[in-house]
């Protein structure tokens, strides 16, 4: 269900998130931190100088010098410029929660969204639907086969090395023997004309020591035949994989199969996000990352063509201790 959100209050703009920091426009907390690391600065300066049209935009920032404020800065610049929805994401409950803690001590409107959306309360969703605060999130709330978050303005994807577990694990189909044996060996079935009679025999009778713990790897698209038998396999498992059959059925032609005594995996190389209207519709993301790899590493966890990468502009400091340099504002205390 859409919520229509409020008219939203005119709010005084800054030419960056730096600016808009510096001249006390959020109304911090006594727990605030004292100022800006001076990398901080460079990164929102760079960020509204050359990228903020950037439709996929990485900021390299590592463990320890501080993603989390540049982050919730840009999130909350963007939202004040009353183009749309902002969305903040996380690849864990638990870290959602730390974000939303320091964007209460820093004086950024926002709203925790996570769990099953029967839970969020319409106010929180009119909140960040209308642009009066933005939305702590999950990942899992977005890639899933039916997100209920609106089609952002912008999207900042915190801790995006990460993509590939927490992106991935969504566009994937798990059959734990131990959970259901009916299933794996139905699936199994399936899989058989790429296995010998020998392998289907270790597979399908009392653990053998010599095979529990290897994992095949098995391309069904080099069978014509073989995505047609994998779908009327995973089709048949009913309600239990149904959500997660969903998410990859489309691309079941370009997944690989993770075969093991214990379980089966099938996932594609590269998850199609393109389909996820949250995710896809976006008019920006931004992906906040310890170490921006440059083997496409986030192209692949994410399915995006292409993701321009604005690494550390200045030497980091150091990663405890006071600042040598660091960019101050006046402290309000509330």
């Amino acid at each position: 269900m859409a919520f229509v959100g409020r008219p939203k209050k005119a709010q005084q703009q800054f030419d960056t998130p730096e600016e808009m920091y510096l001249r006390g426009a959020l109304p911090r907390t006594g727990d605030a931190v004292d100022s800006l690391w001076i990398h901080q600065g460079d990164v929102l300066r760079t960020y509204a100088e050359t990228h903020q049209e950037t439709r996929d935009i990485a900021l390299e920032l590592p463990t320890g010098t501080g993603k989390t404020l540049p982050g919730l800065l840009i999130a909350e610049w963007v939202r004040r410029k009353a183009a749309g929805p902002v969305l903040y994401a996380t690849p864990t409950k638990q870290l959602a929660r730390q974000v939303l803690m320091t964007a209460n001590i820093e004086g950024v409107p926002a709203r925790l969204l996570i769990g099953s959306h029967r839970h969020w309360t319409v106010s929180d969703q009119t909140d960040v639907e209308g642009g009066e605060a933005i939305a702590i999130t999950t990942y899992s709330s977005i890639f899933n086969s039916s997100p209920k978050l609106p089609v952002p303005r912008l999207v900042v994807l915190d801790d995006a090395h990460a993509g590939e577990q927490f992106v991935g694990e969504h566009y994937s189909v798990t059959i734990r023997r131990n959970d259901s044996e009916d299933a794996y060996l139905h699936v199994l079935d399936a899989l058989s004309p790429f296995l010998s009679g020998l392998q289907l025999q270790r597979l399908r009778g009392a653990p053998d020591p010599g095979a529990h713990h290897q994992v095949r790897l098995i391309v069904p698209a080099v069978d014509p035949d073989g995505p047609g038998r994998l779908d009327t396999a995973l089709a048949e498992l009913g309600e239990a994989y149904m959500y997660e059959f969903a998410m990859i059925r489309s691309a079941l032609a370009a997944c690989c199969v993770y075969l093991s005594y214990g379980g089966i995996q099938i996932r594609p190389m590269i998850p199609p996000t393109f389909q996820n209207g949250v995710f896809s519709g976006a008019g920006q993301r931004v992906y906040l990352s310890a170490t921006l790899g440059a083997g496409g590493e986030l192209e692949r966890a994410f399915g995006r063509s292409d993701i321009v990468r604005m690494p550390l502009p200045t030497k980091t400091p150091p990663r405890s201790g006071t600042p040598a340099i660091c960019l101050s504002r006046p402290r309000q205390r509330w």
